[in-house]
């Protein structure tokens, strides 16, 4: 490895250790993280790494990859905490950086790559998942890492039958992350390339690579399927293809999708900024030095995202496996806008990077800890919660969808109920649960003794209630 390649890479390592790394075991989890590293906790007591158990219900809506590297990273670490729960996630940011840069560098100049890097890195799309345990970012770097790994080949004729295969390894990964659906920024992107520039000797590679995601989704499926229905019903509703309580009407849907596009298009910059003025071969005249990456780079990048834009009740952090696509493009837009009229615009994506380095690195380093409490809310009111149940040894049971955050920091067992359960639930016990449906159990069933001990509200409201038959009245 060059000089050059070392001192690049070493400052694209230390700006990521600035923005993460900084006070990251006062940030209590957030969003998804409390389910990860509760699966994850669950998967070393028990054991079991294909049905865990969260909060006492078996967990097979999608595959479990981010809390079996959890797992792994927390056996060496000695359990399951903020740190370990978040390497592998902010780790993938990091590799994903490095591909960037390798990617541009070879075919724009040194400060082009560094600033496609720092793009990918510090974009607002990023920056919500950049300490976060959650699977986008795995899912990003192993689908790009295929992307490179194709193009490699396809860059000197043809992928070989190996290269394709090993595509498809990658891509069987990612399918452990979040099931299937992922894979198709790959397969739509490189499938309209293919098509786009007539390679149709590449197909049956290709046909070969989406194998390996599939076998290894149905591996999965069958073995975590059970013939009860739960199952079944439970992949329907993951996949939104379950019937809803209430079909947004065309208005909605139409204003809920032109809002993640417009955020999607926000959370792509700066580096979006400068991808249109990328030197593609359309251009006429066609410049010499446009590098062949380009079209393959579109494809990978729009292909896919067209159907998620379109899809009811997308969101844009769906889209995250094209980040790395478009900081390439903006990267190799930079030379290209150096010296034209347009350079104005590289200079402010260039500010723009920079004015999200020190947002970021302010946060981490001087908010988090004035606003300490704030932040780990969860764990302070996960704490409040274990220690009232503990008043009275009588089962918990929690509300789903639980409040994973609050009650990972709890750590006393407890028991999810659905809502066709929560009715019939035995007394004594401790009730975790909605104030709504505290109320709902009390019109319902008026032989209880609801007693409200405690309220929090990181993540989300929840109410610790005391469940007890009320007692008899004596007669006079």
């Amino acid at each position: 490895m060059g000089s050059e390649r070392l001192k690049v890479w070493g400052t694209i390592a230390l700006l990521w250790a600035s923005a993460v790394l900084p006070n990251l075991g006062l940030r209590s989890f957030i969003w998804e993280e409390g389910s990860n590293a509760e699966l994850a906790r669950d998967m070393l007591e028990r054991g079991d790494l294909l049905r865990p158990l969260l909060h006492g219900v078996v967990w097979v809506e999608k595959p479990s990859l981010l809390p079996w590297l959890i797992a792994a990273v927390s056996k060496l670490g000695g359990g399951v905490g903020e740190w370990t729960a978040r390497l592998p996630s902010m780790l993938c940011v990091l590799l994903t950086a490095l591909m960037v840069q390798a990617l541009t560098r070879r075919h724009a100049s040194l400060r082009a790559s560094v600033f496609a890097a720092f793009a990918f890195m510090l974009c607002p799309l990023l920056l919500q998942k950049l300490t976060i345990a959650e699977p986008d970012t795995v899912i990003t770097a192993l689908s790009f890492a295929a992307f490179l790994l194709w193009w490699n080949g396809a860059e000197r004729g043809a992928p070989s039958l190996a290269r394709w295969i090993g595509c498809g390894a990658l891509l069987a990964v990612l399918a452990m992350a979040k099931g299937p659906q992922p894979v198709g920024f790959f397969a739509l992107g490189i499938g309209l390339y293919i098509v786009i520039a007539r390679r149709w000797r590449e197909l049956p590679g290709l046909v070969v690579c989406l194998l390996c995601p599939l076998l290894a989704t149905i591996a999965w499926a069958v073995a975590v399927y059970r013939p009860d229905g739960t199952t079944a019903t439970t992949w329907l509703q993951y996949l939104r293809l379950a019937k809803q309580p209430k079909s947004p009407t065309l208005l909605q849907y139409l204003a809920g999708n032109g809002r993640t596009v417009f955020q999607l298009a926000i959370e792509l910059l700066p580096a979006l900024m400068l991808a249109p003025f990328a030197p593609g071969p359309w251009r006429r005249p066609r410049p010499a030095d446009a590098p062949a990456v380009v079209t393959p780079l579109i494809c990978y990048a729009t292909a896919c995202t067209a159907i998620l834009l379109v899809w009811p009740l997308a969101l844009s952090r769906y889209a995250m496996p094209i980040a790395p696509a478009v900081a390439v493009l903006g990267g190799l837009a930079w030379d290209r806008l150096a010296g034209a009229k347009h350079v104005w615009l590289r200079d402010l994506a260039a500010g723009v990077v920079v004015a999200l380095a020190i947002y970021q690195m302010v946060l981490t380093i001087a908010v988090v800890p004035i606003l300490a409490d704030r932040f780990g809310s969860a764990r302070i009111e996960g704490g409040k919660i274990a220690e009232a149940v503990r008043t009275e040894s009588v089962p918990v049971y929690c509300e789903e969808p639980a409040n994973n955050d609050q009650f990972f920091y709890a750590h006393v067992p407890m028991h999810c109920y659905r809502w066709d359960q929560y009715l019939a639930i035995p007394a004594p016990a401790w009730l975790l649960a909605s104030s709504e449906d505290l109320d709902e159990l009390a019109k319902a069933r008026p032989e209880l003794d609801i007693r409200r001990v405690l309220s929090t509200r990181a993540g989300g409201p929840v109410v610790t209630a005391l469940i007890l038959p009320r007692a008899a009245k004596t007669a006079p």
